[in-house]
């Protein structure tokens, strides 16, 4: 399918994830079969004023395209300038771009507060300003992430009023913003946004595993199915699941792969000038996940102050041969 300006050569996505989905992570992907990524979401305040720390968020390269540019804000016509000051960046070649995704679905309560996310759902009319607004003011194609509601199911209203907006794709996460987690399962509110809307939608919500996130896509007949936290310390779940939907088999999860996806992470932040302590350790912490003995190797890193020093437990690290605690399991 097309997403934003670009031909997508799979059905698996990178979804926006705050202090994760940096362009190293996303290259790594990329490489794992991952067929587009977005960036983080970032304030389209701190865009318009320059912030520098902002302005990081949306650094991308040619070679992890096609992504998307995800932002998010209040004031349409704040959100519409940040929309031509992206757009101008990637016309001169400095942030590659396939899409500008308009975030209208985080819960975090710092963004609702501030009447933004998923608080725009709320306000359906808003959302077609804001959507509008961005779409004249972009060079770059217009999409969006939204939840299935506020706190009852409205995504097909919210959909459509995208659509007429005159945004490209959509993202529908099945959960309402309120639920948070709680709903186990229900990507029919997905499936009835395709039905019902002529543009690409990409499902999201619950995708943790290559099977299900495979289920996902040809239960909901959706156009793709966007992977986060599943891709976490996991990057390869997308060339599985990419198997899995050609009817092949793939090998288990293994330590060894996971440490081979962390040393290509590192190489590929050096390499970008991206390497920090911080999210270097989250990732790190993130690899260990579900790894025997790992609980000790978690303390390490969390004292860790340096690079070379969360590099080096890694490195170490090996998994426990004796039958370890739950607790130690779900670290």
């Amino acid at each position: 399918m097309r997403y934003g300006k670009s031909l997508l050569e799979g059905k698996f996505v990178l979804g926006p994830m705050a202090a994760y989905t940096d362009m190293a992570f996303r290259l790594l992907c990329r490489k794992r079969g991952a067929a587009m990524c977005f960036t983080e979401f970032a304030n389209a305040n701190a865009i318009v004023r320059n912030v520098a720390r902002t302005m990081r968020l949306l650094r991308t390269c040619e070679e992890e395209m096609p992504v998307g540019i995800q932002i998010f804000g209040s004031d349409e016509n704040v959100m519409a300038e940040a929309c031509r000051k992206i757009s101008r960046m990637a016309d001169e070649g400095t942030c590659p771009a396939s899409c500008i995704d308009i975030n209208f679905g985080c819960p975090a309560g710092t963004v609702v507060r501030a009447g933004a996310g998923s608080a725009l759902l709320r306000n359906p009319e808003k959302i077609r300003r804001i959507v509008e607004k961005c779409v004249s003011s972009s060079s770059l194609p217009i999409t969006a992430k939204i939840r299935s509601g506020w706190d009852s199911d409205n995504a097909v209203l919210i959909a459509k009023t995208i659509e007429k907006a005159g945004a490209a794709g959509i993202t529908v996460h099945w959960r309402t913003a309120k639920e948070g987690r709680k709903r186990a399962d229900g990507w029919q509110s997905v499936a009835e946004v395709k039905k019902e809307v002529g543009i690409p939608v990409i499902g999201n919500g619950g995708a943790y595993a290559p099977e299900i996130a495979v289920r996902f896509l040809q239960e909901a007949k959706c156009d793709a199915v966007m992977i986060s936290s599943g891709a976490l310390g996991n990057p390869r779940i997308f060339e599985r699941a990419n198997m899995l939907l050609m009817g092949k088999k793939y090998e288990p999860d293994s330590w060894a792969s996971r440490l081979e996806d962390f040393r290509e992470y590192v190489l590929l932040a050096k390499k970008h000038g991206i390497m920090s302590a911080k999210p270097l350790r989250a990732h790190a912490i993130e690899f260990l996940k579900g790894q025997p003995g790992a609980k000790a190797a978690r303390r390490m890193l969390n004292g860790a102050k340096a690079e070379e020093e969360i590099i080096g437990v890694m490195e170490s690290f090996s998994p426990a041969c004796n039958h370890s605690s739950s607790s130690d399991m779900n670290m």
